[in-house]
């Protein structure tokens, strides 16, 4: 055997020191192997006892939620319960709520209104009026899942634990319930005793007190003190061992969880230990020759293991001096299929990225472009503005406002310097008008703050937060140094194809990340993307975008027939105002692609109606026969993501980043 590297020699070494002490633990637990044995045939029987109770306490779940989903389907109890809601009707809600009870042989039912309102109660007809959608139980039920979990109510004798289940009522499949059918059943002293002769074990259920302490609820056994079962705070399955009656219980600890997964209350099944020994010391002989063959095995596995494990790394230490030494262009890969390949191929990756950004950087200095740049999509000069507050003005008692940057389409935008975290951030305020005269606008000047700040991504600028003074609303965002895109297109006019592909790689990570949260920029441009001194790539305004699914019960800001974004960069569907997806963004990407690398824009009409036509009729310029040298699987990228119908076009963000990664 070759010599091993100071690597490989700590690793046997650990692994040599890690078999001896398992030997050693080996051989002390050779010498208690009958009691072992005990614990191994208890912990059989009581692996069973568990399965069994949950099987049990699952089926009756099962059963409730099934009939229950069945009974909020009856075409009559649906119409009498709107019918009730609508008007108020308390007195039918808790004829019905008592019906629904008997059909479904619950302990009692609740229903809610649609906004998870307690309507009737058959068990507390007095009760109605309180809010339950906070809880998860009816929470995800109102968002139109069938939900179950433990429902705990005071009792005379202690808290009363259910289990419950909560159906949402729908008139029309697909449409928000118009309430919730709550029904429960008792954990009582008949399950318990189904319980124990199912299992052949004593039942005992729990709930904890104020304090946290075990309470014993229900049970097989004579009353048993919290001390003396000890359950501490642990609520989930656990292993514990009591004395009772004279004999040693061992028990196996189940949990009784909420709709959201916590456990508020527990059941144990218990059996005795006096009942299961038996003599098992034969074992020892053969677990003390097993110990010494596995000892002879490990040791020369261990040796193999470290040279195996070694040879990799080595691997990935040749690459990374060789990006030590400057050299960025080919480090090659650790040819493994373990977590060191996976590593390496990360590595060359990560190099290759910081290569294409160092170039993006050096294309910017030598134009000496780089300059002040903040999320406004506009380079409109600060001296023709109209200013919405002054500068050196003080909003909000916290953002000095310093520089007058620019302005967009809804409102103007400032350089201001946050006096509480001592920070530059950028502060965006809404046009008066538009904000009070327009009430649309705010709504929608709102919702790109809930829709931004859904955003976390390097390769998106940060909105921070939401505020208003006097009488102008206002949002503060992080504020970048760099220049924006078409600054860069304008004074270039085209661009290197390594400089497009790079920024172009980073605008569809953001895009990415963005469509995963459900949120469509819709306004994608180069005026949209800047490029800080570090050579990344950053996704501003996202004050059009929207959700990619309408918010139920929030009207939409963009209905069919309205257009909202540039119409330069807008896809067909887009600018008839149909219903748009994420594909949108993918379009005007592609737009964004074609006018970097040939200087000018997809489309160009002397007015509006014009450019919209041949966005709608003509096909895209073939950009292979404006650029011959182009590479052909870069123009293919780009003219699949200008394609007039969406199926035709990339089917996501990652598959045409993908594309553009192996371009």
């Amino acid at each position: 055997m070759r010599r091993l590297s100071p690597l490989g020699l700590r690793i046997f070494t650990v692994s040599a020191l890690t078999i001896v002490a398992v030997i050693a633990v080996g051989w002390s637990l050779v010498q208690g192997i009958a009691t072992r044995a005990v614990d191994a045939s208890l912990a059989r029987a009581l692996d069973a006892t568990q399965a069994a109770i949950q099987d049990k306490l699952d089926a009756r779940v099962t059963a409730l939620r099934a009939t229950a989903t069945v009974l909020v389907a009856v075409p009559t109890y649906l119409a009498g319960v709107e019918r009730a809601l609508a008007s108020g009707d308390r007195g039918t809600l808790l004829d019905l709520a008592d019906e629904l009870r008997r059909q479904l042989g619950a302990g009692w039912t609740m229903l809610t209104d649609h906004a998870g309102v307690l309507a009737a109660w058959s068990d507390r007809p007095d009760q109605y009026g309180i809010n339950l959608a906070n809880g998860a139980l009816i929470g995800l039920a109102l968002q139109g899942a069938t939900t179950a979990g433990v429902w705990l109510e005071p009792g005379d004798h202690g808290d009363v634990v259910y289990q419950a289940v909560a159906v949402p009522m729908r008139t029309v499949l697909g449409a928000p319930p118009i309430g919730v059918l709550v029904a429960a059943l008792p954990v009582d002293s008949s399950l318990a005793a189904s319980l124990k002769k199912n299992t052949d074990s004593e039942i005992l259920f729990f709930t904890r007190d104020t304090l946290g302490a075990a309470v014993p609820n229900v049970s097989t056994l004579p009353t048993m003190a919290a001390t003396e079962f000890g359950l501490g705070t642990d609520t989930t399955a656990a292993r514990l061992t009591v004395r009772h009656a004279g004999d040693t219980w061992v028990g196996t600890v189940g949990p009784l969880r909420t709709a959201n997964g916590s456990p508020l209350a527990g059941v144990v099944g218990f059996r005795s230990r006096r009942a299961e020994l038996a003599p098992f010391l034969a074992l020892r002989r053969g677990l003390i020759w097993a110990l010494a063959g596995g000892l002879v095995l490990a040791v020369l596995s261990s040796a193999w293991l470290a040279r195996r494990i070694t040879q990799p790394v080595r691997g990935l230490v040749a690459m990374t001096r060789q990006v030590e030494q400057g050299n960025y262009l080919d480090i090659g890969t650790v040819d493994s299929p373990d977590e060191i390949g996976e590593l390496s191929r990360a590595l060359s990756h990560m190099v290759a990225e910081l290569a294409e950004k160092q170039r993006l950087v050096d294309f910017l200095k030598l134009g000496r472009m780089i300059r002040s740049s903040t999320p406004t999509g506009t380079r409109t000069l600060a001296s023709s503005l109209p200013e919405a507050f002054s500068v050196g003005a003080i909003v909000a008692h916290r953002y000095q406002l310093e520089k007058l940057l620019g302005a967009g389409g809804m409102g103007v935008v400032y350089r201001a310097v946050d006096r509480e975290l001592g920070e530059t951030v950028a502060l965006k305020c809404l046009h008066q008008d538009l904000a009070f005269d327009q009430p649309e606008f705010l709504e929608r000047f709102k919702q790109e703050i809930r829709l931004a700040r859904r955003i976390t991504h390097r390769n998106v600028v940060r909105t921070h937060d939401l505020g208003k003074d006097a009488g102008r609303y206002f949002i503060t965002m992080e504020f970048v140094e760099g220049t924006t895109f078409d600054e860069l297109i304008a004074r270039k006019g085209s661009l290197p194809v390594d400089v497009t592909l790079t920024v172009v790689k980073q605008v569809l990570r953001a895009l990415e990340v963005a469509h995963e949260a459900g949120v469509i920029h819709r306004d994608i441009k180069p005026a949209n993307l800047v490029v800080d001194p570090a050579g990344f790539v950053k996704v501003m305004d996202f004050g059009i975008a929207r959700l990619a699914e309408r918010v139920q019960g929030k009207p939409a800001l963009t209905e069919a027939g309205s257009v909202v974004g540039s119409p330069d960069y807008m896809a067909p569907e887009q600018l008839l105002g149909q219903v748009v997806d994420h594909r949108v963004d993918l379009y005007a990407t592609g737009c964004v692609m074609f006018e970097a690398l040939t200087g000018r824009k997809v489309f160009e009409a002397s007015n509006l109606i014009v450019l919209i036509g041949r966005h709608l009729e003509e096909s895209a310029p073939d950009i292979a026969t404006l650029l011959p040298d182009l590479p052909k699987e870069v123009a293919a990228i780009v003219m699949r993501a200008l394609a007039k119908n969406p199926a035709d076009r990339w089917p996501s963000a990652a598959a045409m980043r993908a594309a553009v990664e192996s371009a």
